[in-house]
Parts: structure tokens; C-alpha cells; sequence
């Protein structure tokens, strides 16, 4: 029973390995047959086309090549037998990415490819720029709320300073006031004699 689940195991891995080994041979054969449109007489339009489309080739086939090899090391010392095989297409993937490396060079000074960069690397800059950006938004922030809270604390000190000015008048009136009350008082004081010096005198006219 166990040798039987391990003979399907091995099956198993062997089928996803063939799985991406066709995958592999599809598109290296389709990149061989856009490069002969590129070097070839179609239209502009056309071998621009193809070029594109060989550089995604390209990419998807090292993607089933890097599936391959992961598969080979996951067979552990059954995988060895497929080494040699991994070998020769390591080789082919190298030619092939210098293939598409001439026609990349060719259209491009055709001006039929722009940059030629890939879709790995216009990911990587539009990511670069939407991070470029958020951050220059947030710094936009940030100034924005700066400013606003220099202008509050601009209007609170105007505030303030109004209020010290409204502080020291009401002070000033306050002095004032004391000092009426002063005066006031003084006179107060001075008419209250007064009229216990005429009560006095009208006393002693009215003994005399």
C-alpha cells in the first residue's frame, strides 16, 4: 500500500514537470516564429507586434523553466535523472534571451518598440512613481497644516495682544477711578467738618 502511494507521488511530479517542460517547448517555438516575422518583410505594425509578444514569450517561458527546476529539486534523487535535460534548456533560455535581446535592439532603432522595457519593469516604475506621488501629496499635507497652524497661532497672539491692550486701558481706568474716589472722598470728609463746625457754632449762639 505504501509503495503504491509513493509510485503515485512520484507519477504526480513527473506530470507537472512534462506539464510545464510543454508549456516550455510552446513558447520557445512560438518566439522562434515571432522572431522570423520581426527579421522578416510583414509590416511595421506587424513585427512591432511580434516583437512585444517575444519578449512575453520570453518571459513566460523562464517562468516554466524556473517551475521545471523547482519541480526537479522537489524529486529529490529521482530528479537527478532530468539534470542533463535541465542543462540543455538552461542553454536554450540563454540563447533565446539573446535572440530576443537583438530583436529588442533592432526594433527599437526602428523606433517600433519604444523602450522595450518589460512588463516587470513598467510595474516596477509605475510603482515607483505612484509612490513618488503619495509622498509628495503627503508633504503637500504636511505644509498645508503647517501653514494653517502658523495662521491660528498668528490670530491667538493677535488675540492675546488685544487682550493686553483691553487689559491694560481697563487698568488705566481703574486708577482713574480709584483716584476720583479719592478726591471724593477728601471732599467728603472736608464738608463733613464743615458741618459739624456750623452745628457747633449754632449751639453756642443758642446758650449765648
Amino acid at each position: 500500500m505504501d509503495v503504491a502511494r509513493g509510485f503515485q507521488s512520484v507519477v504526480t511530479t513527473s506530470e507537472v514537470f512534462q506539464s510545464y517542460e510543454e508549456d516550455y517547448h510552446q513558447l520557445l517555438s512560438r518566439l522562434r516564429t515571432l522572431a522570423a516575422v520581426v527579421e522578416g518583410t510583414a509590416s511595421a505594425e506587424e513585427r512591432s507586434a511580434a516583437g512585444l509578444e517575444m519578449i512575453e514569450s520570453h518571459e513566460r517561458a523562464s517562468q516554466a523553466f524556473q517551475q521545471m527546476e523547482f519541480e526537479v529539486k522537489s524529486m529529490g534523487q529521482l530528479g537527478a535523472t532530468l539534470s542533463g535535460k535541465l542543462k540543455e534548456y538552461k542553454q536554450e533560455m540563454l540563447a533565446c534571451r539573446t535572440l530576443v535581446r537583438n530583436v529588442q535592439g533592432r526594433l527599437q532603432r526602428e523606433g517600433l518598440l519604444g523602450n522595450g522595457v518589460t512588463r516587470d519593469e513598467e510595474k516596477a516604475e509605475r510603482d515607483s512613481s505612484n509612490r513618488l506621488r503619495s509622498g509628495a501629496r503627503r508633504l503637500e499635507d504636511s505644509r498645508r497644516t503647517a501653514l494653517e497652524a502658523e495662521a491660528v497661532g498668528l490670530n491667538v497672539m493677535s488675540e492675546l495682544h488685544d487682550q493686553r491692550d483691553s487689559l491694560k486701558r481697563s487698568k488705566g481706568h481703574l486708577n482713574d477711578v480709584d483716584g476720583h474716589l479719592g478726591t471724593s472722598k477728601m471732599f467728603l470728609s472736608l464738608m463733613s467738618r464743615r458741618v459739624r463746625s456750623n452745628q457747633a457754632m449754632v449751639w453756642c449762639l443758642a446758650i449765648v
